[in-house]
């Protein structure tokens, strides 16, 4: 996401909608990394129960 984006939605929907849509965006690409580590986790378990 370009700044320029960043300072239409501030003058468009106000600083507080801007800030809580950033953390968002941030926060989704964490939650992705910790579903594929946790994926990966249990898989690592089946294999070496077996």
């Amino acid at each position: 996401m370009g700044l320029d984006l960043w300072v239409q939605a501030v003058e468009s929907f106000g600083f507080p909608i801007a800030i809580a849509s950033f953390i968002l965006f941030r926060l989704d690409k964490s939650i992705q990394r910790l579903e594929e580590t946790v994926f990966d986790l249990i898989e690592e378990e089946k294999e070496s129960g077996k």
